[in-house]
């Protein structure tokens, strides 16, 4: 069976989340023997062609848009890792929605969120997928709750968690000098409004356990919505001179801050899965996160869970963590053994039934 897979995503200089999703999904779908996929490429891309080795081994042609579409093969199927498909209904077309955040007031810059609303908008109802890929069940809910006329056509395909023990050879990134900001906290993720660093930082503040042990907090991650004012807030601390932001860093050195981390906090208010929880997993780091949504439901019971939108509630299970090593232990091992829930390979045999059922 002949899959289009979008490659414009992969032709990327880092590895972002749907970079990974769409990398490690793709190597475990070429497994199968009787799947042969084509990466097709915009004009626009082409610059950046030269990134795709880095993260697959894909044979690629080049797609223009409305043009090309005549020269699709009926008899294949087409995949959209990002949110996007082609406008034509000559063959079955797949579109993976990682997330609708856009969709939730505030968490979004205001400058382009009325513009995702609206293309997303225009891809379900215009545009048509035949079959739409989501994460986690939370996803198909939120989808749901503002599409729900796509009930039928929604696929559960949750991510996996081997890319925490992978890096990329060709990333390059300044050695950290761990001995300046240990013991520490890790927050991974983009540093933006709806990953709840504000809050993050006052808790910090208020936890007992944290200062009398001299803890650091390290952010690790770029720069998105609303990161300046989560800045300023951090050199306006107290605790100013033990909290820290690194970006730009190679994926060696994120999992190396995993491993040495006291245990890793993911505060955010909304994910469509939230990759860094089974990352954190995978590499034994203790792990606190939100008690809603897709954090919850990809936790399960194997971290320690809080009220994402109460500081008070932050601070207690910073203290928890923070306070006991029999605590952090414990969830070391329940972390690990979650961890397992979560393959690659899995979520390539999910996403090929889904092939196999719009080609029959």
């Amino acid at each position: 069976m002949l899959i289009y897979w979008d490659a414009n995503a992969l032709a990327s200089r880092h590895a972002t989340g749907i970079v990974i999703y769409g990398a490690y999904l793709l190597r475990a779908l070429q497994q199968y023997k009787d799947l042969q996929f084509v990466g097709l490429l915009k004009l626009s891309r082409l610059k950046r062609r030269k990134f795709l080795p880095r993260h697959a081994d894909i044979r690629t042609q080049l797609y223009i848009p409305p043009f090309s579409d005549w020269f699709l093969k009926k008899t294949a199927v087409y995949h959209g890792i990002d949110f996007k498909i082609p406008a034509t209904h000559r063959l079955p077309r797949i579109v993976t929605i990682h997330d609708l955040g856009v969709f939730e007031k505030d968490l979004s810059d205001p400058r382009f969120q009325q513009e995702g609303i609206r293309y997303n908008t225009y891809l379900i109802n215009k545009l048509k997928p035949d079959r739409i890929i989501v994460p986690t069940e939370f996803g198909r809910d939120h989808l749901l709750h503002y599409f729900p006329h796509t009930k039928n056509i929604i696929r559960l395909v949750p991510h996996g968690s081997e890319q925490a023990f992978a890096s990329d050879e060709h990333e390059e990134s300044a050695p950290l000098n761990f001995t300046t900001f240990s013991p520490f906290i890790l927050c991974p993720g983009s540093v933006e409004k709806r990953k709840n660093g504000m809050r993050l930082i006052e808790a910090f503040e208020n936890s007992r356990a944290a200062k009398a042990a001299r803890m650091h907090l390290v952010f690790a991650g770029g720069m998105g919505f609303d990161a300046e004012t989560i800045r300023r807030r951090a050199a306006a601390s107290s605790d100013a001179a033990r909290i820290h932001f690194f970006s730009g860093m190679s994926s060696a050195a994120l999992h190396e801050l995993y491993r040495r981390a006291l245990f890793t906090v993911y505060p955010s208010v909304f994910e469509g899965f939230g990759l860094p929880i089974v990352e954190a997993f995978a590499l034994g780091s203790p792990l606190i996160t939100g008690n809603i949504g897709a954090m919850a439901e990809v936790a399960g019971e194997a971290a320690l869970t809080f009220d994402p939108y109460s500081s008070d509630a932050l601070t207690a299970a910073i203290d928890t963590m923070a306070g006991s090593e029999l605590v952090r232990k414990e969830f070391r091992a329940k972390g690990l053994k979650r961890a397992h829930h979560f393959s690659w390979g899995e979520a390539a045999k999910l996403t090929r039934d889904v092939y196999l059922e719009l080609a029959s």
